[in-house]
């Protein structure tokens, strides 16, 4: 009969707490949302004719690794359905634990002629130094504007 050693058994116990411990924290990770809010929409007329758009990236969970790149390929659309401007937007830098807003312009475009605001794709994504493909599935898109903003 094979006698158990408790020191043994309370050793193999720990490290299998710490190895569950660490992959939930990792899993926590890899599933930590990326809220974007359409904020405000601004219509401006110098140096041109355009609608300012500006999006806040929340980057502020607990946990939440530092974003390097989240770059977007954003549709406008107009009143009647019709695509009115596409444009390519850099939101990242945003360090963990951090909110940052950024602003970029739609020129040639009145704001109270859009419709809705697409995210066509997620061009470039980088959390915690890797690139990451599944951007586009965590992304949360809101808008506190009247303009229907999302994937």
């Amino acid at each position: 009969m094979r006698m158990i050693d408790p020191a043994r058994t309370r050793r193999g116990l720990l490290l299998s707490g710490l190895i569950a411990l660490a992959a939930s924290t990792a899993g926590a990770r890899a599933e930590t949302a990326l809220p974007v809010e359409l904020n405000r929409l601004e219509q401006v007329s110098s140096p041109a004719e355009a609608c300012r758009v500006w999006m806040v990236v929340a980057n502020d969970a607990a946990g939440a690794p530092a974003l390097g790149s989240l770059r977007l390929d954003l549709v406008a659309f107009a009143r009647d359905g019709q695509i009115a401007r596409r444009v390519a937007v850099e939101l990242g830098p945003v360090g963990a634990g951090r909110t940052a807003v950024r602003i970029f312009d739609l020129p040639g475009l009145a704001c109270d002629g859009m419709s809705r605001l697409l995210v066509n794709d997620v061009l470039a994504c980088r959390i915690a130094g890797q690139d990451a493909p599944d951007c586009a599935e965590r992304l949360r898109a809101t808008s506190r504007t009247g303009l229907r903003f999302g994937l």
